[in-house]
């Protein structure tokens, strides 16, 4: 497992951890002992796919969800999931969650072990955020895992803490409070394109080439020297 800092803000830092498997971001409170472990199924996973995308574009994406929970004792978690996995979650065959179950099973885990690592304590319920994306698996994970999972929305799980909490992140000063983002907004991350390499052709022993004019040159030369002698012929057998 291979895990890196990738953000670091006032509340929580913000790491990127590479399994085997499955990769996954995770925040680590700073100013909290106890917390929960909330996991969000993006709608569009690409957007923050480190491995297949420009981390220039990613990261974008990181900052602007991660900022938007950084007051909030909200321990977020974004598996990253491959195009098969993403196909599972997309469609209504429950015989395939299972894989999926695995591979949340794994984020889980790792998630527990890095946040006792850091020495918080973990609550025992699980949060999913919900998505009508992925509608079909989130209730067949939270009746699976019954209490232990309980399913919200991220606005209801802020307005834990917040209740005046909406979904657009504003800037409050004393003359005037702006609206400067919102958690909805990504943009969508271009795939790094990884060119291919030039053929090398072998290498040829190139043969000079006689230009037209050269040789023309050398016929006129031996046309002059077989007339020359033809006329020198004819002078020594007339005399």
């Amino acid at each position: 497992m291979n895990k890196r800092l990738v953000l670091d803000l006032p509340n929580h830092s913000v790491y990127y951890v590479k399994a085997d498997d499955i990769s996954y971001y995770i925040t680590i409170p700073k100013n909290f002992d106890t917390t929960n472990i909330c996991i969000e199924l993006k709608s569009k996973m690409d957007n923050y796919n480190l491995d297949m995308n420009d981390e220039i574009w990613v990261m974008e994406n990181v900052k602007n969800t991660f900022s938007y929970i950084d007051n909030y004792n909200i321990t977020l978690i974004l598996p990253i999931l491959n195009e098969d996995g993403i196909s599972v979650l997309e469609k209504m065959d429950t015989s395939k969650y299972e894989m999926i179950d695995m591979l949340l099973a794994k984020t889980i885990n790792g998630s527990y072990m890095n946040l006792k690592e850091a020495g918080k304590n973990i609550g025992n319920q699980v949060i999913l955020i919900d998505n009508d994306r992925y509608k079909a698996f989130i209730n067949w994970f939270i009746t699976r895992y019954k209490e232990r999972v309980i399913c919200k929305n991220l606005l209801q799980v802020i307005q834990m803490y917040n209740v005046n909490a909406t979904t657009y992140k504003k800037i409050e000063t004393p003359a005037i409070s702006f609206v400067v983002g919102s958690y909805n907004s990504e943009v969508d991350a271009p795939k790094v394109v990884h060119e291919p390499e030039p053929e090398v052709m072998p290498t040829k022993q190139l043969q000079p080439q006689m230009s037209s004019g050269f040789t023309s040159y050398w016929l006129l030369v031996a046309i002059t020297i077989i007339v020359a002698g033809i006329v020198a012929f004819m002078a020594f057998t007339m005399k």
